[in-house]
């Protein structure tokens, strides 16, 4: 039956089925997710690419869905807040078909988790993604074989090449239920039978929920009290009681996950072929150099080199074009309409004018150096460098208190600094997390004033950047030991990170995440641009910006050395690091600043607070406490290293 119409022809979405798409992370199902809703979320060759539940809606065979992409997990028994988010929306929304996404180059891990999806007893498509990594890998899969050891259908898919996509759309129109095929222990498959006894005919939990309640995992005891009310929470529990006289929940998990692992390494070994023919030679050696102890640091400098020259060269031409060629004349075009209304004019092109300080920065210094910056950093996204670069600096991190697997977040900081505070779910300790997210809100510009600041630092001696990044990187050191040190270990954290292979690009999928990540820039910092500048103007005609700048001239001139201006800076800091950043480059420009001033502007922005977003996500994850906290010492820290780093190099 077809999905209802509304009278424009558009599919009617308030009756539309939810489809959520699960499975192990970096397995590709947000490029399944993006093929199938015609959309866009955030893709990459490296685990917990997506951190939070995404939402579309679609229209498969005329039919109207709601499609959901989940954080990758490994297993129900969750370890983590993400693998939390996505069990959440299984077992509490309850989707009406499951979109299961396997990795055909990693099967063994696949079937473990899909043997516990199928337990949900979820209607489920099975669609075995990666193909193109197995082959590459001389990897065969028998998938009608597979098909009859897990009693489903399996999809061969290929997402990123669109391979199979129509079979899969096919398929979810046509799913019938499933239910896992896996026996337990005997005193395991008693306890389940004891267990749905309690509930009423028509509405039984499934064997997937009733074995996490006898694992006793966090949350499901009060989502069956939720949903089935007090009196059978509380028989199901003297039924656990009774069990527990003879194991654990300890027991029951370990006696569960050791059948899964049996039932997946024979059906794995059942279906699949390993030829001694691969294509993966070259890009293994090559990732194996990328994370070596030695090799790995040249590799890293050539990647940062690339970076620097591309940001703070080409980016800074093609600025400086779009400048002479669009923003100039338009400019002296309003000014020549304008010149009739003074205030008019200064408001529209002055100095801090909302199309010359507020759409034209953003648009013509920013935006060129946001797509090279980009584009390098999608590469290396893609190419799967990024977890071998956590692996590499593993050992660097242990000083911190952190392991290798922080290096994904902080990595992302460059990117966002909020996105990168949320990734640090997939930290395993509250000490992590707080320590990477004081790192990176201390000492990580995001993309834009990192560019920014690359640009700066390119038209500028080297010696700025060698001092500029020491200053930094030493605080951050130092920083991070204090509080490996004052925060109490409760638990230690272990590295265990499943590295993806190697793999060449698709330059099509480049340019997209480019092409998405400057169109939110765009929608989300254009129009903060403009307001900033339409609030230094409001400062500057109402006389508070002079009142400002005399109250904070004892730190700004006196204790800092910089000229009474660069308050503005600050100011603008406060709302977006990226507004500050490039007000301050218009000002190393106009040789406003010497050299000893730009070494410390430098400093005391990149040091600076974090943007009201990343303070807002702090206070999401880490709690107000924590939040404000980390705000406070991170504006003492920069002005205190800004005024070390101007008395140092004026000795």
């Amino acid at each position: 039956m077809q999905a209802p119409k509304k009278n424009d022809g558009s599919i009617d979405t308030k009756s539309a089925k939810k489809i959520a798409i699960v499975g192990i992370p970096n397995c590709g199902k947000s490029e399944v997710f993006n093929k199938l809703t015609k959309s866009y979320s955030p893709v990459a060759n490296y685990p917990q690419t997506t951190i939070s539940v995404v939402r579309k809606k679609a229209a498969l065979d005329r039919k109207s869905f709601e499609v959901i992409d989940t954080p990758g997990i490994s297993s129900l028994n969750i370890f983590s807040e993400e693998e939390m988010i996505t069990r959440n929306t299984l077992l509490k929304e309850r989707p009406d078909v499951l979109l299961f996404c396997g990795d055909a180059a990693r099967l063994k891990s696949t079937l473990v988790l899909l043997i516990q999806i199928f337990e949900l007893e979820i209607p489920s498509v099975f669609c075995l993604n990666m193909m193109d990594d197995a082959v590459r890998k001389g990897i065969i899969i028998d998938s009608g074989e597979l098909s009859r050891e897990v009693y489903s259908p399996v999809i061969e898919t290929a997402a990123i090449h669109g391979t199979g996509l129509k079979e899969l759309k096919r398929a979810i129109n046509t799913v019938h239920p499933t239910m896992g095929r896996v026996r337990y222990a005997a005193f395991i498959e008693k306890a389940l039978i004891d267990l749905l006894d309690l509930f009423p005919a028509e509405d039984r939990p499934s064997k997937g929920l009733l074995l996490l309640f006898l694992m006793e995992e966090e949350g499901i005891s009060g989502l069956i009290g939720s949903m089935y009310g007090k009196e059978i929470l509380s028989r199901a529990n003297n039924v656990l009681t009774g069990i527990f006289w003879k194991t654990s929940s300890a027991g029951i998990r370990q006696a569960v996950f050791t059948v899964r692992e049996t039932w997946a390494d024979k059906v794995a070994e059942r279906v699949t072929t390993k030829t001694t023919f691969s294509l993966t030679g070259f890009s293994q050696k090559l990732a194996w150099a990328s994370r070596h102890a030695i090799l790995g640091w040249p590799v890293l400098l050539l990647i940062l080199w690339i970076t620097f020259y591309g940001v703070g060269t080409i980016a800074t031409k093609i600025a400086a074009a779009l400048d002479t060629r669009i923003f100039v004349p338009l400019t002296d075009m309003t000014a020549s309409l304008l010149v009739s209304f003074p205030i008019l004019n200064d408001f529209m092109v002055g100095q801090y004018g909302i199309l010359t300080m507020g759409v034209f920065n953003a648009v013509g210094t920013v935006v060129p150096i946001l797509i090279v910056f980009f584009l390098i950093t999608g590469f290396l996204e893609d190419v799967g460098y990024l977890p071998n670069l956590s692996v590499l600096l593993n050992r660097s991190l242990s000083i911190f208190g952190l392991t290798g697997k922080s290096v994904l977040p902080i990595i992302l900081g460059f990117g966002c600094n909020t996105m990168a505070t949320l990734s640090t779910r997939m930290l395993e300790t509250k000490k992590e997390r707080l320590v990477a997210s004081f790192l990176i809100a201390l000492g990580i510009p995001c993309a834009v004033q990192l560019g920014v600041l690359l640009a700066i630092m390119a038209i500028a001696p080297f010696s700025i950047l060698l001092i500029t990044v020491t200053a930094v990187f030493v605080t951050q050191i130092i920083c991070g030991i204090g509080l490996n040190k004052l925060i109490p270990t409760a638990q230690k954290a272990c590295f265990i990170l499943e590295l993806p292979p190697f793999r060449l690009p698709d330059p099509g999928q480049i340019v997209m995440k480019t092409f998405y990540r400057v169109k939110w820039f765009l929608v989300e910092a254009l129009p903060l641009f403009v307001l900033g500048a339409g609030f230094m103007f409001a400062l500057k005609i109402t006389g508070l910006l002079a009142l400002i700048k005399t109250a904070l001239h004892p730190v700004v001139v006196g204790f800092l050395s910089l000229p009474d201006r660069i308050t503005e800076v600050f100011i603008l800091v406060l709302s977006r690091r990226e507004l500050g950043a490039v007000y301050f480059r218009d000002m190393v420009i106009a040789g406003e600043v010497d050299y000893y001033q730009t070494i410390t502007g430098l400093v005391v922005i990149t040091l600076f607070i974090p943007c009201i977003s990343n303070t807002m996500v702090m206070t999401k994850e880490l709690g107000l406490r924590w939040a404000v906290s980390i705000n406070i010492f991170v504006i003492i820290i920069a002005i205190l290293v800004g005024g070390l780093v101007n008395f140092l190099i004026r000795l």
